[in-house]
């Protein structure tokens, strides 16, 4: 018993060892999107709403770069608003909106409602909001199937559209309530930004003055 709570600490930590050797890589990166495009993008967003700071400039120009995004961080924090004001932008811009799944209002599914969901939202981008607050497990002819691993592994399966998440659990929660499997597929298929508190992100975005809308995209 000793020896497989030290396995699954070891492969833990190997876990959080490859999220920071990803932080680190994905800074390395050349851009992968014009300044002036991410700057249009976040004047829009500060128009509908949204606070731009240095953080979120940052997240923006991940999205734009073509990430599956994970955004995690206490409630509050404008984690889902990030993503309803990207997709105002997106209808705008004559562009199908972002499918959004609130997690919270999936308790009494059975394994055809997300079956359906997952046919369904096949051909679109997807928000999986609020990860952590849907019910632990559906019953399918007697079978216990946890709901989000199974949403996970079928737009995975189904797709090459974009799936985005919002949580408030962390790396360690998504381990301890989906186990190490669910956890290394996060670190997979999405690229972390951990929100900071509210208090904490008040430096501005580091932009010049608008220039009557030049560098639209």
């Amino acid at each position: 018993m000793a020896e497989q709570k030290d396995d699954k600490k070891t492969a833990f930590g190997e876990l959080v060892m490859r999220i920071m050797e990803e932080t680190v890589r994905s800074a390395e990166e050349p851009p992968g999107v014009r300044a002036s495009v991410v700057e249009w993008y976040g004047k829009k967003m500060a128009s509908l709403g949204y606070e731009m700071s240095e953080w979120s400039v940052g997240v923006l120009a991940d999205y734009l770069k073509g990430y599956n995004l994970w955004l995690c961080g206490k409630v509050g924090v404008g984690k889902t608003f990030f993503f309803d004001v990207m997709s105002k932008i997106r209808a705008e811009k004559h562009m199908e909106p972002i499918a959004k799944l609130s997690m919270i209002e999936t308790q009494g599914w059975s394994i055809e409602d997300a079956r359906n969901w997952a046919d369904g939202s096949r051909d679109v981008d997807v928000l999986i909001d609020d990860v952590g607050t849907e019910p632990v497990e559906m019953v399918s002819y007697g079978q216990k199937i946890d709901l989000f691993p199974y949403l996970l592994e079928k737009r995975m399966q189904l797709t090459t559209r974009r799936t985005h998440l919002t949580s408030n659990l962390g790396v360690a929660d998504i381990n301890k309530r989906y186990g190490l499997r669910v956890a290394d597929r996060f670190v997979q298929f999405f690229k972390m930004c951990k929100c900071p508190d509210k208090g904490s992100r008040r430096k501005p975005a580091p932009w010049r003055r608008s220039r009557n809308g030049e560098g639209v995209p």
